[in-house]
């Protein structure tokens, strides 16, 4: 041991002599650049701080030389801001790359572009070591537009690894994985296996954040591969095994789990990776934490502590040792640990209680969104166990402020988020944070504060669209056709896309022409927000929608409110009237599975006309009733239901277990997909008056082109020209002129449009909702935000119209919300495969109740009841009228010829006063011109 420190110590002698005389000689003549550039070269294979000095050394000489400022010396400038950030001195190393991009702004003939797009990207990741993201962000993308005609470049590659991980740590998934995508497809024009690695881990990380595990355990056992067989890429190869081992431990295979963290620390101890070093710590210690071994995660969280450097790691680790405690019941030795995980990015938290809160805006400021984020949920949830374990009103009081702040904080980071995929992500991610600020406002019996959660529980997204909608009425006409232009890009791009096999290397160049283009779109509408406060105002309406407003508007309407919350522990269920509000929490345990066998039974008509089946429905429709309305006491009239994800018929439930007794008889339902939209009616787009403007569309194909295998809808054409037959203004398509082009070109200037088609749609997210037409189809993503800007009813009658992938968080995506979505306020549609004579019929039954100035929901519910009464044998079953349900505002239909023929006669009327006005100015010049003149 004394041996090896007196040969160290001689060492650093010698190199402490190497550097006097380094300096010395620089300082005491101008010798070759050859010389110069040999002697910088030879301190690459030296530690960090050594290779500082001497290239700093060189740099003096060279300037005080005057040696041209070139290639050789950017180069020499960009090693030592890289020896600099290996010691961990990024803000240096920024200052060194800032200068040497100024050389740019020079006449550089002698300078290469490649080393612009090097030193941009190397600027982006060390302001991404110093969690800078929006500066990475920045940095990184200058060195891609850079790099755009260096196809070779294997820098863009590794800027593109920088922006994967960037919008990954802010929750931005789906930019993340476009990205690394982007980066791995340069990295084999740039012929670079280290590059392709890199990005291939930022891919396979945000996989497994998805919970896409299967495919992301494909693409390890090929990213393994690769890098066990690259002697240099030994850090790659870590960050796969460790990817790898949380896919095992998904799967619960906790052994090889283990073997794998192992390993990949092993590895990182013996190359001195230390930031990585702690994050395997921290991934072995939350193994052991979900195993319920709370001592052995403890001992790997203070061992990752230990060696962290970093204030957002520390968060996340004093956040886990946090969360020990927390389960161990020790719940203020928890706080204590939140609270010094504040501290690690807010210094003045170390002197603050326990019950005091950040605003919840720290999370736009921070780099970290989900450690803050999560850090806050944990607090809630262990206030919310603290209070339960004690009955003490007071800390439930303490679990409601920090549930706000979580609440508010997700605001602000879907704000952020681009991609649907990213905002479904964290939709479902939260969904459990919602459950528990529910119990707690129930233990609490705060209703007020309830609704509020029961409302941002569901449907944000499309508020959010709707807000783009209002927001975008805020516009000029320029900003509109350059934004139209640009979506109309992307669209036509995604269309070529979907047309093409994902096998062919032209699908890989036309991907990455779709992000390019996305990217474009994404990069105006975020100008659009800095340069229009208008419209940042309306696209981020925060508006919270008060329990004392909605109570108003049910007193108008003589109406009441239902909306049920199932969570994995109980059913929440909130009844509002304008006279009052309850709160119920109900068992969940058999509720999806009594609902699910009562859909089934209501989908399958043959089945349901089995007599043992009849009865089973009738007994689950009455277990549901008893579950969802009965204890609520809601009197007689119209309700409006906010569901948990799919639509429930709740007309169909039966106040009787073994004869039919079905709501339909006492109250009139609608459905909305919150409170919210409903007091909004959701009026994006108010209508315009003009003189094409149309009444009635009715589309009825009824034979379809053979490639579509659709097949006929016979009668359907005759049952549309009765309906049309009611409006004083109407367009027919039918047959060979039911076209998609058709559709699109007349639907702009209807107010009502009836569809009796076909569509597709399932309950995975595998396949969008499409309508069919006599040539082609219409996907949901088809429909811009303009399609339909007057129209106030849409009638989906086509099956399985408000079907769709359920959206955990966020709702169904069904034909119907898509035509929410783009500001219909009310949709009539579809749950299941509907009998087309009963659909015919029940239509018309409808509109002419709506003519008779009822509102929807009235007039639907008076349609049922006819039916139910004239038809006969299992016609009567819930299956043939049950089907069609109204979702949206339930008000009545606008007397919608006079709205034309006012706006119409409005302008005769002025046009008449500027006649007259004109008519009286003239003869007042003719009376003038003949006066007789003085002498």
């Amino acid at each position: 041991m004394k041996f090896a420190t007196e040969v160290v110590t001689l060492r650093n002698r010698r190199l402490t002599l190497l550097f006097v005389l380094v300096s010395f000689w620089c300082q005491a003549q101008c010798d070759n650049r050859t010389e110069l550039l040999a002697l910088a070269n030879s301190s690459f294979f030296q530690p960090p701080a050594i290779q500082t000095t001497i290239i700093s050394s060189v740099l003096s000489n060279w300037n005080r030389c005057h040696y041209l400022e070139d290639s050789s010396y950017v180069n020499l400038m960009l090693e030592r801001a890289k020896a600099r950030s290996l010691t961990r001195d990024f803000k240096t190393a920024i200052q060194e790359i800032e200068q040497t991009l100024r050389l740019y702004a020079k006449p550089h003939s002698y300078l290469k572009a490649e080393d612009q797009v090097k030193a941009c990207y190397r600027l982006g990741f060390y302001w991404k070591e110093l969690n800078e993201f929006e500066k990475a962000i920045a940095a990184s993308e200058q060195a891609v537009k850079l790099g755009e005609h260096l196809p070779a470049s294997k820098w863009i590659s590794f800027a593109y690894s920088t922006l994967a991980y960037a919008h990954y740590s802010a929750g931005e998934y789906q930019k993340a994985v476009e990205y690394a995508e982007r980066g791995m497809y340069q990295a084999r024009r740039a012929n670079n296996e280290i590059a392709y690695l890199e990005n291939y881990g930022e891919k396979i990380k945000v996989l497994i954040a998805l919970g896409r595990n299967k495919e992301a355990d494909k693409e390890l056992s090929h990213a393994i591969t690769i890098a066990q067989n690259n002697p240099d890429a030994s850090y790659e190869l870590t960050i796969f095994l460790v990817r790898k081992a949380k896919v095992e431990e998904y799967n619960l295979d906790i052994k090889n789990a283990l073997i794998h963290y192992r390993e990949a620390l092993k590895i990182n101890i013996s190359k001195d990776n230390n930031k990585v070093v702690v994050d395997n710590y921290n991934d072995i210690g939350f193994l052991f934490y979900n195993r319920k071994k709370y001592d052995e995660a403890l001992k790997n969280y203070q061992s990752a502590l230990i060696m962290a450097f970093d204030p957002y790691t520390k968060l996340r680790l004093l956040d886990n040792i946090g969360m020990v405690y927390w389960q161990k019941k020790q719940y203020i030795t928890a706080h204590s640990y939140y609270q010094m995980a504040l501290a690690s990015i807010d210094p003045r938290f170390s002197k603050h209680p326990i019950i005091d809160l950040p605003d919840a805006k720290l999370v736009r400021i921070s780099s970290q969104k989900e450690f803050v984020f999560s850090l806050i949920q944990d607090k809630a949830d262990t206030w919310l166990d603290y209070a339960k374990a004690t009955n003490n009103r007071q800390r439930f009081q303490y679990a409601l402020a920090t549930y706000k702040v979580a609440d508010q904080m997700i605001d602000y980071m879907r704000w952020e988020h681009t991609g649907n995929l990213s905002k479904l992500y964290w939709r479902e991610k939260t969904r459990g944070l919602y459950e528990r600020a529910i119990e707690t406002c129930y233990r609490l019996n705060d209703t007020v504060q309830a609704f509020r959660f029961f409302e941002k529980s569901r449907a944000v997204m499309l508020a959010d669209k709707l807000n783009e909608l209002s927001a975008r009425q805020k516009l000029t006409q320029k900003q509109v056709n350059k934004e139209n232009e640009l979506r109309r890009a992307v669209n036509d791009q995604q269309a070529k896309l979907s047309d093409m096999s994902p096998d062919r290397d032209s699908y890989k160049s036309a991907r990455m022409e779709l992000f390019a283009k996305q990217e474009k779109l994404d990069a105006f509408l975020k100008q659009l927000e800095i340069s229009n406060p208008d419209y940042y105002r309306y696209k981020y309406d925060t508006t919270i929608t008060a329990l004392a407003d909605l109570r108003s508007r049910l007193n108008t309407r003589k109406a009441s409110f239902v909306t049920y919350f199932v969570g994995d522990s109980a059913l929440y269920v909130l009844g509002i009237t304008a006279d009052g509000t309850r709160l119920l929490r109900r068992p969940v345990s058999g509720y999806q599975q009594a609902m699910n066998e009562f859909m089934t039974l209501l989908w399958k008509p043959e089945a349901m006309n089995r007599k043992a089946n009849f009865g089973k429905f009738l007994k689950s429709g009455y277990g549901l009733y008893q579950r969802l309305l009965a204890p609520l006491n809601l009197p007689a009239g119209r309700v409006i239901v906010s569901p948990d994800g799919s639509f429930v018929p709740f007309e169909t439930l039966s106040r009787k277990a073994t004869t039919p007794d079905y709501l339909v008889d006492n109250y009139a339902f609608s459905y909305n997909y919150s409170a919210r939209l409903w007091l909004k009616k959701n009026g994006s787009n108010p209508p315009r008056h003009s003189f094409t403007q149309l009444d009635f569309l009715g589309v009825a194909p009824v034979d379809f082109a053979p490639s579509l295998k659709q097949v006929m809808l016979p009668g359907s054409d005759t049952a549309l020209a009765a309906i049309a037959r009611r409006f004083k203004s109407s367009k027919l398509l039918t047959h060979g002129y039911a076209t998609r082009q058709a559709f699109l070109t007349q639907a702009v200037d209807a107010r009502v449009i009836h569809l009796f088609t076909h569509a597709t749609a399932d309950s995975s997210d595998q396949h969008e909702p499409k309508l069919y037409f006599a040539d082609s189809v219409l996907a949901l993503t088809e429909l811009s935000d303009r399609t339909l800007p007057n129209t106030q009813l849409v009638v989906l009658a086509a099956c399985k119209t408000g079907i769709g992938a359920n959206q955990r968080g966020e709702g169904v995506f069904s034909l119907a919300r898509g035509f929410a979505a783009l500001g219909v306020p009310s949709v009539l549609t579809t749950l299941w495969s509907v009998q087309n004579d009963a659909t015919y019929q029940l239509t018309n039954l409808f509109y002419k109740h709506l003519d008779e100035g009822l509102p929807k929901d009235i007039a639907l519910q008076l349609a049922k009841k006819e039916w139910i009464e004239t038809a006969g044998g299992a016609n009567r079953l819930p299956n043939y009228w049950a089907g069609l349900i109204i979702v949206g505002d339930a008000e009545p239909l606008p007397d919608l010829h006079l709205a034309w023929w006012g706006s119409f006669l409005a302008v005769l009327l002025m046009a008449a006063a500027v006649i007259v006005w004109y008519e009286f100015r003239k003869s007042r010049i003719t009376q003038a011109v003949s006066l007789p003149q003085p002498a």
